[in-house]
């Protein structure tokens, strides 16, 4: 695996699309671009963004990156779960405006991360939709689930870990 060459972000250095979606992402979160940088992967010689921005909660496992999936589509990564532009969007202006609501929206709380704790899939990360009914309950009585999962929030006020019987009891408010 190469590892990206990085230096500091430059607009006028990076491709096209790194400054479309920079402009956008900077606009609705102008606190990101003090986190910002560009890379180069392999031998390419076009520069792209890249942004690391720590959790709230100073865990290092709920950081935010956000970059361009070879040099052109944008892609979110929070903690061990990450998303590409194409998935949220049939279009590209439609997928940018979509994964900075999906920023957004985890920065709000609206979306935590969660993991699986223990099992063959130990550590297993995903999104889950804290404004959907019954989304823990849903994701708890799937087939292969361990029975428990570790909860990561932006700021930590959601972190915990929650199993089946903390629901039956309902000890998870």
């Amino acid at each position: 695996m190469d590892v990206p060459e990085k230096a500091e972000f430059d607009e006028d250095e990076v491709t096209e699309e790194s400054r479309i979606f920079a402009a956008l992402l900077f606009a609705r979160l102008p606190g990101f671009r003090r986190y910002a940088a560009m890379e180069q992967i392999r031998d390419d010689e076009a520069w792209t963004l890249v942004v690391n921005v720590p959790a709230a909660s100073g865990d290092r496992r709920a950081k935010l990156v956000i970059w361009l999936n070879n040099g052109y589509e944008p892609s979110v990564g929070f903690g061990g779960w990450h998303t590409h532009g194409g998935f949220w969007g049939d279009t590209e202006d439609i997928a940018r405006s979509a994964l900075i609501d999906l920023i957004e929206d985890i920065l709000a709380e609206r979306y935590v991360l969660c993991e699986d704790i223990g099992g063959k899939e130990d550590g297993w990360a995903e999104l889950l939709d804290m404004s959907e009914e019954d989304v823990l309950l849903e994701r708890l009585t799937r087939p292969k689930t361990p029975g428990r999962v570790r909860l990561r929030s932006w700021t930590g006020q959601l972190d915990r870990e929650v199993s089946l019987e903390d629901l039956e009891r309902g000890t998870f408010a």
